[in-house]
């Protein structure tokens, strides 16, 4: 599915969330540039061509994977860990990268500047979007909103 080095947790699960039905998935990637590639592939399969936020979730993990691999230890030999949720109307993203990070993702308002617009594109896509800081490792998370879907069989 995903290339040399993709581990994929137990495919897609269904669970129960206060009587929505919730996908939950994830996918373990080398910390590579194709690893972007293969996130959104990721996205594209968990949530299904149908799903009205697919565009923005793909763009937003596309995005996420990328600040992991660019700017922290994931992308020097290491791995990143995409997450994906979705009850209701609503698909949390997250992207799991090795080591913690120097300083907070944050909104680059540089218009002349090359690069550091990821951030600010998650900001205009999810309805929220965070960082947790945990036992060495950092997970940015974004979540999108949009109408309730579900899954057909």
């Amino acid at each position: 599915m995903a290339g040399p080095g993709a581990r994929r947790d137990n495919a897609l699960r269904e669970v129960e969330d206060k009587g929505d039905s919730a996908l939950i998935d994830t996918i373990t990637l080398p910390g590579v540039e194709r690893s972007v590639a293969n996130g959104r592939r990721f996205v594209r399969e968990t949530l299904g061509s149908r799903h009205p936020a697919l565009d923005m979730v793909a763009l937003g993990v596309s995005e996420l994977a990328t600040n992991a691999i660019m700017h922290t230890p994931s992308g020097d030999g290491g791995q990143i860990t995409i997450g994906l949720t979705a009850a209701g109307p609503v698909v949390r993203a997250e992207v799991t990268n090795d080591g913690t990070m120097a300083g907070k993702p944050h909104i680059r308002l540089d218009t002349e500047a090359e690069h550091g617009r990821g951030i600010l594109i998650i900001d205009a896509l999810a309805e929220a979007w965070g960082v947790i800081q945990h036992g060495g490792s950092t997970t940015v998370w974004a979540e999108f909103r949009t109408a309730s879907w579900t899954r057909p069989e």
